[in-house]
């Protein structure tokens, strides 16, 4: 569904200054769910800017469904870390979910219809009139994840979106993730540095180094429908846990 090939990214006019993405090669299938894993400063947030088309590469090629992505694609939706800041404050629960909407052409009716069903799927049913200021950061994150899900995307980029979140919520918000993955049949590119929850999540984990390349891409062998307790304790998860680990502080493991 996503081809990646070449990709290089350098910041300001001067072609000898250090990359932030030095070349990057990937690919993801359709209903795929890939993690991409690296410590802060790897450039893995520059390279979801470069994949949805909000920053232009130097190099390189970007396919969605084959063609090239010059800007950002009717199909893909993107979710970012800083919840609080890509909602509007002065906008409704309801009015920052359908927001979007206006640019596919719905009717009001069909705009309602998707709204009310990706606030359905994200357990707030019933929040339509609440601001973004008198929910919790948990509730803030679900309603980003609501507006992207409303847009129906084929592809949903997220930008570390748990990481300021208490363990609790975390916990709550990957096990909601994975029930709309499976409801929606969305493909998913996530980024994270939590290697529990590159894990726990992903059917495939590509860990970054810096500047931003491949450096290691595993399959994740672990059975699916997941369960924080059971998944967690399997002795597959501590293994691919720690071969992940030894990755991202450079120690040499078996590809």
């Amino acid at each position: 569904m996503l081809e990646v090939s070449r990709l290089r990214k350098v910041y300001g006019a001067d072609p000898q200054a250090a990359p932030a993405i030095e070349e990057v090669s990937f690919e993801v299938a359709d209903r795929e769910f890939l993690c991409i894993l690296g410590s802060s400063g790897c450039g893995k947030s520059t390279l979801l800017k470069c994949l949805s088309g909000l920053i232009p590469a130097s190099s390189g090629e970007i396919r969605l469904n084959g063609e090239p992505v010059t800007g950002p694609p009717e199909d893909m939706a993107f979710v970012f870390q800083d919840y609080s800041r890509s909602l509007l404050p002065w906008m409704t629960v309801a009015g920052n979910v359908s927001f979007p909407l206006r640019y596919k052409g719905l009717s009001k009716r069909e705009a309602q219809a998707a709204t009310d069903e990706a606030l359905d799927a994200v357990s707030l049913a019933g929040m339509h009139k609440r601001f973004p200021w008198q929910l919790s950061g948990g509730m803030q994150q679900r309603v980003a994840i609501a507006r992207a899900l409303a847009y129906r995307p084929k592809i949903l980029l997220m930008d570390e979106p748990f990481a300021s979140l208490d363990a609790q919520t975390r916990s709550g918000l990957e096990d909601l993730l994975l029930d709309i993955w499976r409801r929606f049949e969305v493909t998913v590119l996530f980024i994270t540095h939590d290697i529990d929850e590159a894990v726990y999540l992903a059917d495939r984990v590509l860990v970054l180094e810096a500047p931003a390349k491949v450096g290691l891409d595993v399959t994740v062998p672990l059975p699916r429908p997941r369960d924080q307790l059971t998944t967690k304790a399997l002795p597959e998860f501590a293994e691919l846990r720690g071969r992940l680990f030894s990755a991202i502080q450079g120690a040499p493991v078996a590809r």
